[in-house]
């Protein structure tokens, strides 16, 4: 490889700045999939257990005066080194290709979450990368129906494993491409959830603003992500709709189907319809400290070339138990009908397998997190297999 002493200083330096801790929490691949990821803050939990500890107050006592007023901060930082194969090539528009290797910060994030009264949770969290601070999630739940809790807000559309998955706990440092692609992110609206049949089956169904598209690139290969987020009110009379269904036949499985519709109207009178629709799966055994996961999911449209589908198949496996994880992942990304040379998909559909590791060294709290990625596409043949490296702090 080309780069071979940038990728040994990255990925050394990274490792070696977490190789002076070992990992003391149980640790597992990806959390199964939930709409949000709860992490406390460790300095509020260490004075509550010393408070017990010492006899002051009792665990019950500390769980029923949480349950009725708490207030959490919670946060944490990424930072990413990447290492792209591809000096001096150029693409098949015979355009030489972009050179993005570096450092950056993946994201930064705090949060303040809690319980305003009893069975009355809320969360808000901002995203602080970029040139000004964005808002990502800004809801209010009430979970005294175990079998239907309602939420309102801002915050992700129920639809997809892996984006349900917090960024935090992913089984790789990235998402898959079909995954960002297709999976509508977050948007405001209102959501109803709960478990039924003993608790084996979730169901989650919400209607959201949705939003107009913005570029016809950016909606031919249906990237949806973020285009609601922050909007005070919706753009147009149509709203979008989605649902999702997870069962859990045993321990160790679950499965996942997933449904969304929407109509976007664009400036000029058009208007797009697009359904959706996502299955997946995830297969855990976490005395063999393994997980095997899935999803295959595709976009159909009616007004523009947006439709497409994807999947992909990934496996973790502890190495070392609790510290060391060996990772893979293949995936496809497929565009159909004419897409716009701009989209930079068009005939040229992805076909990609990654290769990694992830050290623990305190769960998912503090890792770094390492992997390649064997870039092909269908046509194309250009060198862009990618590096990555990451450390991650939270808190």
């Amino acid at each position: 490889m080309k780069k071979s002493k940038g990728i040994i200083a990255i990925a050394a330096a990274m490792l070696i700045s977490g190789s002076a801790a070992y990992a003391q929490e149980g640790v597992h691949p990806p959390a199964p999939a939930g709409l949000d990821v709860h992490f406390g803050f460790p300095g509020i939990r260490g004075l509550n257990d010393l408070l017990v500890k010492k006899g002051i107050v009792t665990q019950e006592e500390l769980e029923a005066q949480d349950k009725k007023h708490s207030f959490n901060l919670s946060g944490y930082i990424q930072f990413q080194g990447t290492v792209i194969e591809n000096d001096n090539e150029n693409g098949a528009d015979g355009k030489q290709l972009a050179d993005e290797d570096g450092f950056r910060i993946r994201r930064a994030k705090l949060a303040a979450f809690g319980n305003a009264y009893e069975h009355v949770k809320f969360k808000l969290e901002m995203e602080l990368t970029g040139t000004s601070p964005k808002l990502e999630d800004a809801w209010i739940e009430d979970d005294r129906l175990p079998y239907f809790i309602g939420k309102v807000g801002q915050f992700k559309a129920p639809f997809g494993r892996e984006y349900l998955t917090s960024a935090t706990e992913t089984l790789t440092i990235e998402r898959s491409e079909v995954t960002n692609q297709i999976t509508p992110g977050r948007d405001i609206g209102i959501m109803f959830n709960g478990k039924v049949v003993d608790s084996n089956l979730h169901y989650y169904v919400g209607i959201f603003n949705g939003a107009e598209r913005k570029t016809a690139t950016s909606y031919s290969v249906g990237s949806y992500n973020g285009a609601a987020q922050n909007k005070t009110s919706n753009d147009n009379d149509n709203l979008m709709y989605v649902g999702r269904l997870v069962s859990k036949p045993v321990e160790w499985a679950e499965i996942g189907v997933n449904i969304l519709s929407s109509k976007d109207d664009e400036t000029g009178g058009n208007s797009v319809e697009r359904t959706s629709y996502g299955i997946d799966f995830q297969l855990k055994n976490k005395e063999r400290g393994c997980t095997v996961q899935g999803e295959y999911l595709m976009q159909n449209g009616e007004g523009k070339a947006i439709d497409s589908d994807g999947f992909y198949i990934q496996a973790g496996h502890f190495i070392v138990p609790k510290q060391v994880e060996g990772v893979f992942k293949y995936e496809e990304f497929n565009t159909r009908n004419d897409m716009p040379a701009a989209a930079n998909f068009g005939e040229d559909d992805i076909r990609w397998a990654t290769v990694g590791l992830n050290y623990f060294i305190d769960g998912h709290d503090a890792k770094v997190q390492v992997n390649y990625i064997f870039k092909g596409e269908k046509n194309d043949s250009y060198d862009n297999n990618t590096l990555i490296a990451r450390l991650q702090l939270r808190f």
